[in-house]
């Protein structure tokens, strides 16, 4: 699928830095507010000049928002990897083990909301506040563009102001279901648990309204046996709203913690030459519980 939209480092909106000269490790009361309201008002923050093992992440994660969490539950530590690297919770994404031919994390570069786990949560609601945090310990020192490497945001709540509103008011009739796309290749008679959740979400903090598109794989209500019509449809809802709505590409550096709602925002990761650069990023999603 092609793309015509604009890429810029810098958003209006998006990717705010707070906190500055923290340790997350060692908050406030009222720096643990100043972090969360800045992440509903912004979607994507950062945090800066992070020294954090797994572990402290995790505990992190779970004083600031919860202990809702995906994964972990088969958890054993990789004696070819530090353990300050691993954490039940905590996943690494890169090439901790060193350079590899092989492309790394392919699957996070098609545009996509983190949600999977919501919908084989039962009693978690579609639109609750799934927070991802990815801390930068190693970084490339570019992507395979030779550009600085990145991972990219599109501004959902722009994404759905900059439609026209007879194509807003059509889209708040509609529902899809949520097929997460790193699933949808196990076998048929395996049926995932599927959630309908509006197209134009409601944020449960801000109240704005927002595309709620989760990825390629989703399927509206009412296409479920026309897949190539399904597939057609998500493409061309995404175009419309990416070509009118810039992409916001942070730039990471080491010690970078970026935090972003999912209910807010998509995101793609970017690929980078594995057999030349080493890229360790921890990776945790948690819920948030003021909300639930």
């Amino acid at each position: 699928m092609t793309e015509n939209t604009k890429h810029q480092q810098h958003h209006p909106r998006l990717g705010i830095e707070v906190l500055s000269g923290c340790n997350l490790a060692h908050l406030t009361d009222e720096q643990v507010r100043e972090l969360k309201e800045s992440l509903w008002e912004h979607g994507v923050v950062v945090v800066r000049q992070q020294h954090l093992t797994a572990s402290q992440l995790e505990e992190f994660a779970r004083q600031t928002f919860g202990d809702l969490m995906f994964g972990g539950k088969s958890f054993t530590l990789d004696p070819d990897i530090s353990p300050d690297l691993q954490s039940r919770y905590v996943a690494i994404l890169g090439n901790p083990k060193g350079f590899t031919s092989e492309p790394v994390g392919k699957i996070a570069w098609q545009w996509h909301n983190d949600k999977d786990g919501v919908p084989r949560t039962e009693g978690l609601e579609m639109n609750a506040l799934y927070v991802v945090m990815l801390y930068g310990v190693e970084i490339p020192p570019e992507g395979i563009d030779g550009q600085p490497h990145t991972t990219e945001f599109l501004d959902m709540i722009e994404g759905y102001n900059n439609l026209d509103r007879s194509h807003q008011q059509q889209l708040e009739q509609m529902s899809m279901y949520h097929t997460p796309p790193v699933f949808s290749k196990q076998p048929s008679e395996v049926v995932l648990p599927k959630k309908v959740h509006p197209i134009v979400s409601t944020h449960r903090v801000t109240g704005k309204k927002g595309l709620y598109l989760g990825s390629h794989t989703a399927i509206p209500v009412g296409m479920e046996d026309k897949p190539e019509t399904a597939k057609q449809f998500w493409q061309e809802l995404f175009q419309t709203a990416c070509t009118r709505t810039p992409v916001y590409s942070h730039v990471w550096h080491p010690g970078d913690i970026l935090f972003w709602d999912n209910s807010q925002v998509m995101h793609r990761g970017t690929p980078y030459d594995a057999s030349k650069y080493k890229r360790i990023a921890l990776r945790l999603g948690v819920v948030d519980n003021s909300c639930l």
